[in-house]
């Protein structure tokens, strides 16, 4: 018996080690799921990572019922290898039917992938986009039209791009179909993204009359199985190393807008619908802060307050040593270059840009919501995962050759001639980290939650979807790698009955020629006041597009108060009561010519008054700061800001006595403070407090009225 206590703790420990952590996501084998595809790229002399910055930019996913099974099947896109097809078996298993359905473009550098019913028959089709080859014929992107199944139950394709006028062959990397003129029809943007002679980072004149090789295109559904390049007419003009493409109505006008993602030097693009067809980038009026290699986006209302949100990912290391060894930087030299070219600053980071109402800017928040920095990121993804109500941020990640390392740039420089292009290509270091999952914690901000979730496997990942797999009421997660077997992550949510959250999915069922029902809104209200938005589209992240079907989580409530939806026509349709976990479908047939108050989308008000106006020159305050231009960074390089752009400081009080307030601003050196003394119509008039230049020698950092003497006047310190 006195070995009891010894045994009794060797039989814990053994049973403790031999427990498995448990995790949301369970990586399937691909000897259970049959999928087997890897995007296997292999570099020679000729093709490599030197000479082609994209060669590792990867393959996109797509998800949708292309046998009519009601199971959600996969397409991957490879570029040295062939584009595969697998069929939903049930039970998360797949079968691969590429061969049968004549869906490899073996031929073919593909990458992005776009899914419709492009002729409206009931059967979904594949777009798939091309690049790389110098040859013309091989660069064109393929459309694979759904002939239906044959005897086996096998859909079988036909490739048709020509003969629809969309076999664009211009580098592209992504498509979106959506209907930009609202005419019923889905029309399509191709995101091109072809390299110029000059390195890509370095400044000229912007190419904005569509001329450039990187322009993308727009073509027009004629609506007879044809369509028409009308890019230039669109307005579609400005030139872009395009990367990521999301369509939402993002002013809140009914109408469908653009946000393109560019790499490089070239700015992201927010094209807003004009209604007659054609679009103006409004980025500068919108956005204040854009990513400087800008990669995949996604839009979507993620903090459920009736707005939508962007989201574009970039390369800014996690880590300390990442930051200070990649040179995603940028320095006072690229803010001058941006003067003189005219480009909107960019800084090298995720942006989170929060939406804030109609007509208003977006709140760049990405720092403050904690996922600003997650290194080479591809493809961002807003899901609900843990069906908590709240959508989730799942992030790809990796490159197989860090060529942004500085360690490797100064070693290129100083041994490049002496060693083979085998040996510099060895010498590249690699970045195989980790994918990202953030969980939304529903007040702004994300937690950093992959290794408990189960996503953090180092790998190279590029484009990602997600979809229920399995039905159980869950989202999984599948993702598109380099020299890697895909992953699949089955979500074991519903297998937790401690953690397991209601849902509630939704198959829409559109008009004639849009039978998806691409430009729907939808909005899920509860009896709190509480609510969900959401609007339909497909081309989701990095080069991927997603499960047709609809999918909210609702937590712990049994049912929604209201399911609404104005499709893309202007009806309007509404549920109430809605019971949750289950899968209801919505057919536009049933909808109504909405009343006025059924047209408020979102939920929160389209018209936000804004809390200040700007009436500076009207009260005549017409005073513009002057700043001596010293670049502190060339006396010490290391300086997190300019020491000598501290100002201008500001100091308020009654200066005159006269009971008004007035107010001071300081000066650079040089120069003089300015006063402003208020006049009884609450206008101002101003005066220099100094006249001597030996005065105006320095720089005021800080000032204040106060009462020195207490003798009732303000003085100034």
């Amino acid at each position: 018996m006195k070995h009891l206590p010894y045994l009794l703790s060797f039989l814990m420990m053994v049973t403790a080690c031999s427990k498995k952590e448990s995790h949301l996501f369970r990586q399937l084998p691909s000897e259970q799921t049959g999928i087997k595809f890897s995007n296997q790229i292999v570099e020679t002399d000729s093709s490599n990572i030197l000479n082609n910055e994209y060669i590792f930019n990867g393959g996109g996913v797509a998800i949708g019922d292309f046998n009519n099974d009601q199971k959600p099947d996969l397409y991957f896109t490879g570029n040295q290898v062939g584009n595969k097809l697998y069929l939903n078996q049930g039970k998360l298993k797949f079968k691969d039917v590429t061969t049968a359905s004549g869906t490899a473009a073996a031929d073919r550098w593909s990458t992005g992938v776009a899914v419709v019913d492009i002729n409206a028959d009931g059967w979904l089709d594949i777009y798939v986009c091309a690049a790389m080859s110098p040859e013309e014929a091989k660069r064109a992107n393929m459309l694979f039209v759904n002939q239906g199944l044959d005897a086996n139950g096998i859909p079988v394709f036909k490739e048709m791009a020509h003969s629809y006028g969309i076999d664009a062959s211009q580098n592209s990397m992504g498509a979106t179909f959506f209907d930009y003129d609202k005419d019923g029809f889905l029309d399509l943007y191709v995101l091109n993204n072809e390299q110029v002679h000059t390195l890509p980072t370095n400044y000229r004149p912007k190419i904005i009359d569509g001329s450039a090789i990187s322009n993308d295109r727009l073509f027009h559904n004629n609506g007879n199985g044809t369509f028409t390049d009308v890019t230039l007419e669109a307005g579609i003009t400005i030139e872009g190393f395009g990367l990521g493409i999301a369509v939402s109505d993002l002013n809140y006008d009914g109408w469908p807008d653009l946000y393109i993602s560019n790499d490089y030097l070239t700015n992201d693009l927010l094209y807003l619908n004009n209604h007659d067809g054609t679009f103006t980038n409004n980025i500068k009026d919108l956005i204040r802060h854009q990513s400087k290699f800008s990669m995949g986006s996604d839009i979507s209302d993620f903090n459920n307050d009736g707005y939508l949100d962007i989201i574009t990912l970039d390369m800014l290391g996690e880590t300390n040593s990442r930051m200070k060894t990649t040179n995603g930087h940028t320095n006072y030299i690229n803010y001058i270059f941006n003067e003189r070219w005219g480009y909107e600053y960019q800084y090298s980071r995720n942006m989170l840009q929060m939406g804030n109402g109609a007509g208003l800017p977006f709140s760049e928040i990405g720092l403050m919501a904690g996922m600003a920095r997650t290194d080479w990121s591809w493809s961002p993804l807003f899901v609900d995962i843990d069906n908590d109500g709240y959508r989730d941020l799942l992030i790809t990640n990796g490159f197989p050759r860090d060529i942004t390392d500085m360690d490797f740039g100064d070693f290129r420089i100083g041994m490049a001639p002496f060693l083979s292009p085998g040996k510099i290509l060895d010498s590249i270091p690699i970045v195989q980290i980790p994918n990202y999952a953030f969980k939304n914690s529903g007040d702004g901000r994300f937690t950093d939650i992959g290794e408990n979730w189960g996503l953090n496997l180092p790998s190279f990942s590029n484009g990602a979807a997600f979809a229920d797999l399995d039905a159980d009421g869950d989202l999984d997660y599948v993702v598109n790698n380099i020299n890697e077997e895909a992953f699949v992550f089955e979500n074991t949510l519903d297998g937790d009955k401690l953690a397991a959250k209601a849902y509630l999915n939704v198959r829409l069922k559109g008009p004639r020629n849009n039978p998806l029902g691409m430009g729907a809104k939808i909005a899920l209200r509860y009896d709190d006041g509480q609510f969900q938005y959401y609007e339909h589209y497909l081309s989701r992240g990095y080069m991927s597009s997603v499960d047709p079907t609809v999918h909210f989580g609702l937590g712990n409530i049994e049912k929604a108060a209201s399911l609404e939806i104005i499709w893309p026509d202007g009806k309007f349709q509404s549920l109430t009561d809605v019971k949750t976990n289950q899968t209801i479908t919505l057919d536009q047939a049933n909808a109504k010519i909405p009343n006025t108050a059924q047209l408020v989308f979102p939920l929160a008000p389209l018209e936000t008054e804004p809390m200040f106006k700007e009436v500076s020159k009207s009260l005549g305050i017409d005073f513009v700061h002057q700043e001596r231009d010293v670049i502190d960074y060339n006396v010490q390089r290391i300086l997190p800001h300019r020491r000598s752009q501290n100002g201008p400081c500001l100091a308020v009080g009654d200066s005159d006595g006269d009971g008004l307030e007035d107010f001071m601003i300081g000066s650079a050196a040089g120069f003089s403070p300015t006063i402003f003394l208020q006049n009884p119509d609450g206008t101002f008039y101003n005066r220099e407090l100094f006249a001597n230049e030996e005065d105006k020698q320095y720089e005021e950092e800080g000032m204040v009225f106060f009462d020195l003497e207490n003798d009732g006047d303000l003085d100034l310190y």
